[in-house]
């Protein structure tokens, strides 16, 4: 008895599907990799620019010294109401977006000021996963009021 050799028909070749499958398989392995990078870089990129305004508000509002005590005492310290008000200005020329929100804090006595800005990112790939809830982003800057030398703070 000859052996036969069975010759196999074009549909049941399957050299190819593995391939397939495994292209399929790594898709949906990069996919949320890359929702996380860009959502990543686009919430870092929004607190980047938190801080830089932060850091601007606060070093306008450490200008506003309060003359009238600087005559009196002769020591340096900020005007609360002015160095709130230097703050808001300067966030104002910023472009940071209706949703985002600033605490400007002035130390008692004057030392100090303090702004802290708040603002919500929105997810874009990853907006399945968590349900579309926004990350909240936060940047946070304190300046001195500078005495001049010879002229010493006010206050602790």
């Amino acid at each position: 008895m000859a052996a036969m050799h069975v010759r196999p028909t074009r549909g049941s070749d399957e050299r190819g599907e593995a391939a397939v499958v495994w292209c399929l398989l790594v898709a949906c392995l990069l996919l949320p990799l890359a929702g996380v990078s860009v959502d990543l870089w686009h919430a870092i990129s929004v607190q980047r620019r938190l801080q830089s305004a932060a850091e601007d508000a606060a070093v306008a509002a450490a200008s506003a010294v309060d003359i009238a005590r600087y005559r009196e005492a002769g020591c340096v310290s900020l005007a609360p109401v002015v160095a709130a008000q230097m703050a808001r200005q300067a966030l104002a020329r910023q472009s940071l977006g209706a949703s985002s929100s600033a605490d400007i804090v002035v130390s008692p006595g004057g030392a100090t000021v303090s702004v802290t800005l708040e603002q919500p990112v929105q997810l874009t790939l990853l907006r399945i996963v968590d349900g579309g809830r926004p990350i909240l982003v936060a940047a946070s800057a304190v300046a001195r009021a500078n005495p001049t030398s010879g002229s010493p703070q006010c206050g602790p």
